[in-house]
């Protein structure tokens, strides 16, 4: 497949409603990047690397996912998620903040687990990976007050998702813990929203999607039948949201048209 000639297509239809950034990446090679290195608002793409910590910590030993977080019932992030309306609920587990950041976007969950571990180890942490230049975690999510602004390239992004399936893949008795909620996620509209995998079973769809004001981010992991590519696809001064969902879903066919040539 000849993704230049497929992807400037797209650009011709949907360039003048946004800025974009693409990474496309089989696993083993990148097959398409635009602006792959330019840092983009992350919103919640932010929390990928976040999993990502606690998940290597507990694999080595480190951390233990059962451990109880008390959080009160008062000042709980709002926007996405749902622990700012299940105040009546003030005890969770490590793995449930997890689990809730990732599979509905809990702003509040990931504040949580910022806190619990610390920004600034969160902060060093990521100093030491190759892609630390990718990604900034300057702020706790909805801290609009500090001025900070944390972000992400579209190269960052999906190696960080591929780094998270790779710690699973290398970690079998963690691997179905680790995607779950990446498979259960509940916001589908972007990259996966043509696709259905009710009608095509032995497709998987694991993604992470990030929104803010002018801003629709989408990074995903498709499998099917043994054949994978990851896509970040990015975008910033949006200015018709429908557009950018389009184009994402646009690309997701994309990758759906890759993996079935390529078995």
């Amino acid at each position: 497949m000849d993704w230049n000639k497929e992807i400037q297509g797209l650009e011709t239809d949907f360039s003048s409603y946004m800025e974009s950034g693409i990474y496309i990446h089989d696993g083993m090679k990148l097959l398409f990047s635009k602006n792959k290195e330019e840092l983009f608002p992350s919103a919640s793409i932010i929390k990928l690397p976040i999993y990502l910590y606690y998940y290597e910590q507990a694999i080595q030993g480190r951390l233990n996912l059962m451990d109880r977080v008390n959080v009160s019932n008062k000042g709980r992030a709002n926007g996405s998620g749902v622990m700012h309306v299940l105040t009546s609920i003030e005890d969770w587990s490590v793995e449930e903040l997890l689990q809730l950041m990732i599979a509905v976007s809990d702003n509040e969950a990931t504040n949580q687990l910022i806190s619990y571990v610390g920004l600034e180890n969160l902060q060093a942490w990521i100093k030491e990976k190759t892609w630390n230049e990718e990604i900034a975690l300057r702020r706790y999510l909805m801290d609009y007050e500090s001025g900070l602004v944390n972000e992400v390239t579209p190269q960052g992004a999906v190696s960080v998702l591929k780094e998270i399936m790779e710690l699973g893949s290398n970690h079998p008795l963690w691997e179905k813990q680790i995607e779950k909620p990446f498979l259960l996620q509940q916001f589908r509209t972007g990259l996966p929203g043509y696709l259905d995998e009710r009608e095509i079973p032995i497709l998987e769809m694991l993604n992470k999607t990030g929104e803010d004001n002018e801003i629709r981010h989408d990074v995903a992991l498709f499998r099917y039948n043994n054949q994978i590519v990851y896509i970040a696809a990015l975008n910033k001064n949006v200015k018709e949201e429908a557009k950018a969902i389009e184009w994402m879903q646009e690309l997701g066919k994309l990758a759906f048209k890759f993996l079935t040539n390529a078995v």
